[in-house]
């Protein structure tokens, strides 16, 4: 909600650049790796392309920046010229120019920016509660982070900041008035505690030689292998070689002393399922929760190294005690205990949902971007996640040879598993959320295992059909098809279609899942 008005947010990017550096002329020109391709800016742009629409990115540059303004044009990316000396008035202008109520900051030099923490702070948006805010995350690698705020902000007071400080550096005068505005730092929910902690050694922004010797490097290990890389793998890279990191050391970073909030915040200790072992389900929905609970006040560490501390836990893995209490669980398989308390976001056969008319579920505030959207007819989607490639290649054979003509399907997504043996189906080993969702939207069908993914699917009202992975994906897949109408087409091993075509289900879906968990928070 924005001022009570319910907010669908559509940010754009907009990446200030200039061609001239005092320290690194024509840095951001400069391409990683030395013989490829792809300059600073291709590495930002192909990265944002992830998440936003093409339309919705746009380079902001100086009037007088003729080299830097040919580049873009060749390339084909938007840009806009403005003042070269009044970098906050450049993007205050392109902001009315394209009708910006929302804006992503980025910079030129800062090339392998974190995708997931740029989601979450798109999905940070939707729980803002002032049309003036500014949002950034804490405990990422300098470099990889960036800072989201609106158009609102932007241009309220500029009058009064005009110190030349505040007109270099967009959004200062933001962060400064904390009476006037809503500053939120998050902690990133992907990252625990101790990764948080690397990220202050690494330095992952170019401004001088040796910062482009360094990034190559990092380039050279973890490039090749995914282009995407995050925080995450940038800190393991740190802790498994941190003579790579050592280069650029030495290089002096400018920084201000901003303002910070005195009140005290409970604070929630989160743990979720490995994703390789309990499914990437649990961990999805925990960052989210993990990003709506800050923007409600609490301070919440994610998989936390210790256990002391704490003034509630939260754990979202079936059959894992808590470390401490009060604690709320979610989808737990364990018997309830004093100062436990638990929910099902996931129907279960034990839970209360005998025969109900609509459920409560909870997912990315994101999923509303997605709704209505038009669909391609034959267009079916597979989501596999972890499984192994006996698994996915019976179930590849299954699709192909028997549903694709049951159900008329024309074209196969596979997202996850391994890849498959035939070129008919599509694959994708991993997507951005904003992919994920965008794929799912323009489905006509949707085909996965019990979980998380399914009471997406079942949101964006697709045709939605279960299979068994392992026997308790078996116990509640079938137990979920019937509850829900839905078809259920057996295990790996034994797969068949009972003559039953996919529909869309009868039951009612509410994304307000997590109405429960603030509530048990608030009583803390």
């Amino acid at each position: 909600m924005m001022n009570g008005i319910h907010l669908t947010p559509r940010p754009f990017g907009f990446i200030q650049a200039r061609f001239g550096s005092t320290r690194l002329p024509g840095k951001i020109l400069k391409c990683i790796p030395e013989n490829g391709r792809d300059t600073l800016l291709d590495h930002i742009h192909n990265r944002l392309r992830k998440i936003l629409p093409k339309d919705f990115i746009v380079f902001l540059i100086p009037e007088n920046d003729l080299k830097l303004a040919e580049f873009l044009k060749q390339r084909g990316y938007l840009y806009f010229l403005g003042s070269e000396v009044d970098v906050r008035d450049r993007y205050i202008k392109a902001a009315e120019k394209f009708g910006a109520e929302h804006i992503i900051r980025l910079t030129g030099d800062n090339p392998f920016i974190d995708l997931t923490a740029i989601e979450l702070l798109w999905e940070a948006m939707f729980h803002v509660n002032s049309a003036n805010y500014c949002l950034s995350m804490q405990g990422l690698p300098l470099g990889m982070g960036v800072e989201c705020f609106s158009y609102s902000a932007l241009r309220q007071n500029i009058d009064k900041y005009k110190e030349p400080r505040h007109t270099e550096h967009v959004s200062l005068h933001i962060k400064e008035n904390l009476t006037e505005n809503a500053i939120y730092r998050l902690s990133p929910p992907h990252l625990n505690d101790k990764e948080q902690a690397c990220s202050s050694q690494i330095r992952m922004t170019i401004d001088t030689p040796l910062d482009l010797k360094m990034m190559k490097d990092v380039w050279e290990e973890l490039g090749g292998n995914n282009s995407l890389f995050g925080a995450k793998d940038v800190i393991q890279l740190f802790l498994s070689k941190p003579e790579i990191f050592s280069t650029n050391q030495s290089v002096e970073q400018i920084r201000f002393d901003l303002p910070n909030e005195t009140n005290q915040k409970k604070k929630i200790s989160m743990t979720y399922g490995e994703p390789a072992i309990y499914g990437s389900g649990h961990f999805e929905r925990c960052k989210s929760l993990s990003i709506e609970l800050q923007m409600a006040g609490f301070d919440t560490f994610c998989n936390p190294s210790g256990e002391k501390g704490f003034d509630g836990f939260i754990v979202d893995a079936r059959e894992r005690e808590p470390n401490g209490f009060p604690a709320l669980l979610i989808d737990s398989l364990l018997p309830p205990k004093e100062e436990t308390i638990h929910i099902n976001l996931l129907p279960h056969p034990e839970g209360s949902e005998r025969e109900p008319k609509d459920l409560s579920f909870y997912c990315s505030p994101m999923i509303e971007l997605f709704k209505d959207q038009s669909t391609i007819p034959g267009q079916w989607m597979i989501y596999a996640g972890s499984l192994n490639s006996e698994i996915c290649t019976l179930l590849d054979q299954f699709l192909l040879k028997t549903a694709s003509v049951k159900w008329d399907v024309k074209h196969w997504i596979r997202v996850g598993g391994t890849i498959p043996k035939s070129n008919l189906i599509q694959y994708f080993p991993r997507l951005t959320k904003y992919e994920y969702l965008e794929l799912l939207s323009r489905s006509e069908g949707f085909l996965s295992y019990f979980g998380q993914s399914i009471m997406e699917s079942l949101y964006l009202k697709k045709n939605t059909v279960l299979f068994g992975m392992t026997e308790i994906h078996k116990k509640l897949g079938e137990y979920f098809a019937n509850l829900a109408n839905l078809t259920y087409i057996g295990e790996p091993d034994h797969l068949y279609i009972d003559g039953k075509s996919p529909s869309l289900s009868s039951i009612k879906l509410n994304r307000n899942g997590h109405l429960k968990i603030i509530k048990w928070a608030e009583t803390l």
